[in-house]
């Protein structure tokens, strides 16, 4: 049995229904592809925001107080998020993450630290890095019995 309909539009709702059916198979299809292709710089922005200005902020800290650069980096390391968010396995995000931490200090206590605690902070914020892109593996495993 064939059914028809016959839709009457008035002029305004005419001009609605079209800009809606042109506009909406553009938002469900096409917006979430574009969505994913920045996927990695949102991350990295919020990694940033998240761990590479805080990690600073606690480290700077904890240098105008007096600490000594191992400390200040074990003390920043328990009071920032690096020691529990999991990274993609890249060498290239963590080296970007390191570039932004290291100017976020540079900027906000580099008359705190000389080079060689920069060149540590590095290789330290560096393996943590590696251990966070690798979380699986430091963590323990469970056999059923």
């Amino acid at each position: 049995m064939l059914v028809y309909a016959e839709l009457k539009f008035k002029k305004g709702n005419f001009f609605l229904f079209i800009l809606v059916s042109i506009f909406l198979p553009i938002i469900i299809f096409i917006a979430p592809i574009n969505v994913y292709a920045t996927q990695g710089n949102l991350d990295l922005s919020s990694a940033q925001t998240s761990v590479g200005k805080r990690f600073a902020k606690v480290f700077c800290d904890a240098k105008r107080e007096g600490l000594d650069s191992d400390f200040a980096s074990e003390y920043a390391l328990n009071n920032t998020y690096l020691k529990f968010v999991a990274f993609p396995d890249d060498d290239e995000y963590l080296a970007d993450l390191w570039n932004f931490t290291h100017n976020n200090i540079l900027d906000n206590c580099g008359e705190f630290v000389d080079i060689k605690d920069l060149k540590d902070l590095e290789i330290f914020f560096k393996e943590e890095g590696l251990i966070a892109s690798n979380r699986e593996l430091y963590l323990p495993t469970f056999e059923n019995n």
